[in-house]
């Protein structure tokens, strides 16, 4: 195996882990019984507050006999977020601001939509929304894949989450989120490093002094069970301070292969606001993942290209039952403190810990395998993979609300700071290769990687150091909403190469900004205009003369109209968009072995975006995306000259629409079916663009039913069960998407 393939399954692989049965029923019975724990001790809690409300309520009544009734309306309009519509986000300008004031194309997916579509994965949730692809579920990564052509940098509640390999990446169960907003295009103005496409940003479910008394259960294919719950409430009388605990325990089988995929995780949260201009929450999340690679890599004979022996079965586990396990933790700890000084000024600060651990050991697919003619055999490789990263985030925000003149501002002065560590330790060699039509299983052990097929070990520590200032100012005057920001970056990266006994440094800084207009127009239509910025490191890589490279480059150039129906909780959008991404790394011209890199490659990334969400009728409600877009490598020096990247999936159109009608009165009301179907165009394979991919559609349905304090539901994905492939990195790269998976689930609030 030469150095550059070695590479490139380093890049592409680091997957999976199983169990023995008696080790899954002890931690499956463990995350039962402490989420059972927990839940008793909350419920408990929540009893004896309600006797408490009980005794109050009564006392009120007793008053409320002499008193004249007061009646309080709420209307739509006042609402941040009204069912499937987000009227505010605060990811866009980091100030809460109303979406139609925002000069870049924001989606949010909220709660109820990922209750009604039934997602079980960040990935699942955002899959109706404008241009959205993915090589489908995993239990090791959320796999955001592309966005505009890129990969997007993903947050949780405001701050980045620790940058990993994608087998180890960070992730949030569903049950947790309370919304997911996609910020489009460059965002490094507010945020920092990162790629041109977009910013994934989870909003967490946290204690705000509501009441919450929720409970559930699901059962589903591959022999799913999950149990849940969510209880907050105030600690004392005059809600100063409140609390809330959410908690999910999961057993299941894998999509392939004979191991487990189970979870157990709890979400704790407590509010202090002692007044109005005051509240201080501090959050912290635990996470353990058990289970196993549940997306093979196959290769293109058999997949998407023909094979004399036939199609390869998607139930084709390409790992090794015996050897194959994957142990993953996280947990984070941190809070988000607000004062506000007078009518002007307000002060933010958010802070968070975050650390994540990982054990994997892996058996995956590399291809045909060369010395067998007949193309019955894939050719494996086995690895073991342990990272570690630590990441620390600060951002202090300063935010001032004054007039000067008929101009109204909103000014931002941020500071920003993030320190990263990480150990990264592998072991790679060639595993026995699989017969894919008759597979029989040759044990592996960690053996083999002290043996004649070991590739060796690396071991790696990298400190990643970042520092931001940033000052925004968002004008409005009439109708018009002008945005102005800019941010400067340093950041400083050492890398130590613990076995090679070597070190690397680097550093770098950037200027990044945004500009956008934005016209609040009559019935509701909101046309706007930006240009904005990135950057983003190049770590670990050294150029033919010794030096280092600069970070890539992005800008960005975007039109857009949104249009809120009057009266209506609707939401429609249109945008267009072009995207370049500059230093983008391409072979060196001039280095005969391949091994060095020339900082000439560019990345364009265009195309159109339409989406709907909200309610045409009180009981229709739609989601609804299309979009087309144009992704070329226009600058390089081999065999990616004007071809599309094949990193991510990127299809030339998708579309989608996910419709659920709901009675809301009659003998029927409470009674709901959904349902969606979702179109992805063929897209280009390998890196010189030799395979297509064939287009594909797949169909979902709901039905659910609600009733007081319960709420009933089965949703199913891929209804019809068919077998597609969802993407080839490479011809030895293929992966299908997911099969069909139908989960019943049952809700209980009190």
């Amino acid at each position: 195996m030469n150095e550059a393939a070695l590479g490139l399954e380093r890049r592409r692989m680091k997957w999976g882990r199983g169990t023995t049965r008696r080790t899954r029923v002890r931690r499956s019975a463990f995350a039962m019984a402490t989420i059972a724990a927990f839940g008793l001790a909350a419920m408990h809690h929540a009893q004896a507050q309600e006797q408490q409300q009980q005794q109050a309520q009564q006392a009120q009544q007793a008053q409320e006999s002499t008193l004249p009734a007061v009646r309080v309306n709420a209307t739509a309009d006042n609402d941040d977020t009204v069912g499937l519509v987000a009227r505010k986000s605060r990811t866009g300008t980091k100030t809460d601001t109303p979406i139609d004031e925002i000069p870049q194309t924001i989606n949010v997916v909220t709660s109820t939509q990922i209750e009604e579509t039934g997602a079980t994965s960040i990935n699942e949730a955002l899959r109706y929304i404008p241009g959205f692809s993915s090589y489908g579920a995993d239990v090791r990564s959320d796999w955001y894949s592309a966005l505009r052509g890129f990969t997007p940098t993903v947050f949780v509640d405001g701050l980045q989450v620790p940058n990993t390999l994608n087998l180890s990446s960070w992730r949030v169960d569903p049950y947790m989120i309370d919304s997911i907003t996609i910020l489009r295009g460059p965002t490094s103005v507010l945020y920092g490093q990162g790629d041109p496409g977009a910013i994934v940003d989870v909003q967490s479910k946290l204690a705000d002094g509501g009441r919450y008394r929720e409970a559930g259960v699901q059962i589903g294919d591959y022999a799913r069970k999950q149990v849940q719950f969510d209880i907050g409430d105030k600690i004392d009388k005059d809600g100063i301070w409140s609390y809330r605990v959410l908690a999910v325990g999961r057993d299941g089988n894998s999509l392939t292969g004979p191991h487990a995929e189970q979870r157990f995780a709890i979400s704790p949260s407590v509010r202090w606001q002692p007044n109005a201009n005051t509240s201080l929450t501090i959050a912290a999340s635990y996470l353990q993942d058990w289970g196993d690679a549940s997306n093979n890599f196959l290769p293109a004979q058999g997949t998407v290209l023909p094979n004399p022996n036939g199609k390869i079965s998607p139930d084709l586990y390409t790992g090794d039952p015996t050897y194959s396990y994957y142990r993953k933790k996280e947990w984070s700890i941190g809070y988000q403190f607000e004062h506000k000084f007078n009518d002007i000024w307000t002060f933010r600060q958010n802070t968070r810990w975050m650390h994540l651990s990982l054990d994997n050991g892996a058996v995956w697919g590399g291809g045909l395998d060369a010395s067998d003619p007949t193309e019955q055999t894939l050719a494996r490789y086995a690895g073991l993979f342990q990272p570690n990263y630590s990441r620390f985030d600060i951002d202090n925000q300063a935010q001032a609300r004054f007039g000067t003149g008929p101009l109204e501002h909103t000014v931002l002065l941020g500071f920003e700071y993030n320190r990263q560590n990480s150990t990264d330790s592998e072991w790679l060699a060639q595993a026995p290769s699989l017969n894919m039509y008759n597979p029989v299983y040759t044990p592996v052990s960690t053996a083999i990687f002290s043996g004649p097929d070991s590739f060796g070990q690396t071991n790696t520590r990298t400190t990643l150091d970042s520092f931001g200032v940033y000052a925004q100012d968002q004008v409005k005057w009439n109708r018009w909403m002008l945005t102005v920001g800019a941010r400067e970056d340093w950041s400083n990266t050492k890398q130590d190469d613990i076995v090679g006994g070597t070190q690397l440094k680097q550093d770098d800084s950037a200027f990044t900004g945004r500009v956008g207009l934005t016209y609040l127009g009559d019935y509701g239509l909101s046309p706007y205009i930006s240009y904005s910025t990135s950057f983003n490191p190049i770590i670990g890589v050294r150029m033919a003369d010794g030096g280092l490279p600069a970070p890539t480059k992005g800008r960005q150039i975007e039109a857009g109209l949104r249009w809120q129906p009057a009266g209506k909780n609707l939401m429609l959008g249109a945008a267009v968009y072009q995207i370049n991404q500059k230093n983008v790394l391409t072979p060196d011209p001039n280095d005969p072995t391949g091994t060095f890199s020339v900082q000439t490659g560019e990345v364009r990334s265009r195309g159109i975006e339409l989406s709907a969400v909200g309610n045409v009728t009180r009981n229709l409600s739609v989601i609804a995306a299309y979009v087309y877009q144009d992704v070329k490598n226009i600058s390089a020096n081999d065999d990616t000259l004007g071809k599309w990247p094949v990193s991510i999936p990127l299809p030339r159109q998708m579309a989608s629409l996910w419709a659920d009608w709901t009675f809301h009165s009659g003998p029927l009301d409470g009674l709901g079916f959904g349902g969606g179907i979702r179109y992805q165009s063929a897209l280009a394979g390998a890196a010189d663009n030799s395979l297509r991919i064939p287009s594909y559609t797949t169909y979902d349905a709901a039905v659910h039913y609600d009733m007081p304090h319960w709420r009933f539901a089965v949703n199913a994905q891929n209804i019809f069960n068919r077998t597609f492939v969802s993407g080839c990195q490479s011809d030895s790269a293929c992966f299908y998407g997911n099969p069909r998976t139908v989960i019943a689930s049952a809700r209980y609030n009190w």
